[in-house]
């Protein structure tokens, strides 16, 4: 660098002297050639008086101001002149060019070579009229005296040239030493930021350029030292809540290197450093390709997967962050294992006490039945007999329910594989419930058709459950509209309704167990609870799709998706 200075600090010196140079010798050249013209103009002024009392006398100041005179008639010819002894076999003088202008009146210095010094001069002549006649005096200088002087001034700036380098060249050293030290403090201080030594730096200058650096430099540690004090605490944020997440997170890269794990993913994975690739955290090759799959897509996708025994739920989606190569992929593993067991156990209870309830209620139904057929009707005791019955039949009604269920939740229920058109099953489920339609005067259309592969009875309870929540919970003169249709391989079914509607915050817990959105209207339509949480189960036995939109006061949509082929 200081090498570089001095060398590009002499170049312009070099440059400047040279042209500070020939400027000054053409300046000199001009001034002396002004000057000469000046002179021989003044002195020809001189002897053009001279001559005009006495032509001939200017032989006796032939020597005046160091000159060369000439003296020449109104034609041309040469009468005296200063050098040549003997003028008058001079050659006619009528066409130079100075003794032309002088004639015209119109007299100029004119630089020209002559012929007979053999060397550039400068001429001026001036038109003389005396008694002897007329006359012209021209007065010649010799051009290269300017050379002369010129010379003399060359040698001058010369030495002033040299001298200039010299101090140009001290100048570029100390100049170069002292920007190569500023230089070094800035490297030095720079590296001190980068290792992280944000400390601030005295300033023992007067220069004002120093002073402004350092103070620069000042302010960028103390603003780096802010940003990096703020970015360690937003760290320790995250990575206090990466860490404690109940839930297992592994980040990673285009390159399927893991840039971030946390403790649960180690003991959920295996442990392994951060650096290594997905490849040594999974040792699942199927769930790997999963995953790779989803990642490559660039979707979000979540899905249970049986892992090391134990139940995993594991979403997986891209992270884009702007470039093709930023992106990164995040893994979310959920261990569901305990609440598995835990629902397990309470689908174990559920079916027991479903079953061990069953042999009671149905002979409190039946004995009630018996009670109620020998008891008169005007009888006191006849209501509450009928009381008794109701509630048991309704009791029997939600045992019924839990059985089923248990037996869809333990894949125990039969499964038959029959071609089931479902315009047949959602007629059936409709006259089941024709009487309370008709009561109410609901309007039903059914449109379309679509065969799948089935039980008759399963696929009944689903759509019967669906069809009769459309017909107890509809407004009187309301309607339900049913659509069958085939797309894209699966039986779309779609039940929309006019009826009371669900609330929005309600939509995702209709489908649990004894969940009701208003359990006073349930009672009065017999309802246990349970109807979508069959149809729920029922669907997903069939590796199909439920969803349901609903709002409050405007009616509900149930759209069912099963496949046409198990």
């Amino acid at each position: 660098m200081k090498k570089k200075i001095i060398i590009q600090s002499f170049v312009i010196s070099l440059v400047t002297a040279l042209v500070v140079f020939f400027s000054s010798i053409a300046t000199y050249y001009s001034v002396q050639e002004r000057k000469i013209k000046e002179e021989i103009t003044s002195d020809a002024k001189v002897l053009a008086q001279i001559a005009a009392s006495d032509p001939y006398a200017l032989e006796e100041v032939s020597d005046f101001g160091n000159a060369r005179i000439t003296l020449t008639d109104g034609e041309g010819n040469v009468v005296f002149d200063s050098v040549k002894s003997d003028s008058e076999n001079m050659e006619n003088h009528a066409e130079r060019e100075e003794v032309v202008a002088a004639l015209a009146g119109n007299p100029k210095v004119v630089k020209r070579y002559s012929e007979t010094l053999g060397r550039d001069m400068f001429y001026y002549a001036l038109l003389v009229r005396s008694e002897q006649g007329t006359f012209v005096v021209r007065v010649a200088k010799n051009a290269a005296d300017i050379w002369l002087f010129t010379g003399i001034a060359f040698v001058y700036v010369a030495v002033a040239l040299v001298v200039a380098f010299a101090l140009s060249y001290v100048l570029a050293r100390n100049l170069s030493s002292k920007v190569e030290g500023r230089l070094t403090q800035l490297r030095d201080a720079l590296r001190s930021a980068n290792s992280g030594d944000y400390s601030i730096r005295p300033c023992e200058t007067s220069d004002a350029l120093d002073f402004s650096i350092i103070s620069e430099l000042n302010e960028l540690a103390a603003s780096l030292s802010d940003n990096y004090e703020t970015l360690r605490k937003e760290k320790a944020k995250l990575d206090s809540v990466v860490y404690n997440m109940t839930q297992g997170l592994i980040v990673v890269n285009k390159d399927e290197t893991v840039v971030l794990r946390n403790n649960v993913a180690e003991q959920l994975t295996g442990r392994v450093k951060t650096g290594a690739k997905l490849i040594n955290m999974i040792d699942d090759e199927v769930l790997l390709n999963k995953l790779r799959g989803i990642l490559k897509s660039r979707e979000n996708e979540t899905f249970p997967y049986e892992y090391g025994g134990k139940d995993l739920v594991i979403n997986a989606f891209t992270l884009m962050l702007g470039g093709e190569n930023d992106n990164l992929g995040v893994i979310l593993i959920s261990d569901v294992t305990k609440e598995k067991e835990l629902s397990r156990q309470k689908s174990i209870f559920f079916a027991n006490a479903s079953h061990e309830l069953k042999t009671p209620l149905t002979s409190v139904q039946g004995l009630s039945e018996v009670l109620l057929s020998r008891t008169d009707e005007n009888s006191s005791d006849y209501k509450y007999i009928r009381r008794i019955y109701t509630e048991s039949v309704r009791l029997h009604n939600i045992v019924m329910d839990m059985l089923y269920i248990s037996r869809l939740e333990s894949r125990e229920i039969a499964r038959n594989r029959e071609k089931i058109e479902l315009l047949q099953v959602i007629n059936e489920s409709v006259q089941a419930y024709r009487g309370e339609i008709t009561d109410k005067n609901i309007v039903v259309s059914i449109d379309g058709n679509a065969c799948v592969e089935g039980d008759g009875h399963n696929l009944y309870e689903c759509f019967n459950n669906v069809l009769g929540n459309a017909v107890h919970y509809n407004k009187q003169g309301g309607s339900i509209d049913v659509n069958i249709e085939e797309k894209d391989g699966n039986a779309v079914v779609t039940v929309q309704d006019t009826g009371i509607g669900i609330a929005k915050e309600h939509l995702p817990y209709i489908c649990e167990r004894f969940y009701r959105v208003d359990k006073s209207r349930s009672k009065q339509t017999g309802g246990t609870g349970l109807g979508l949480s069959i149809v729920k189960h029922v669907v997903a036995l069939y590796g199909g799709r439920l969803k349901i939109d609903s709002s409050e006061g405007e009616g509900t949509i149930v759209e069912i998706t099963l496949p046409l082929k198990r």
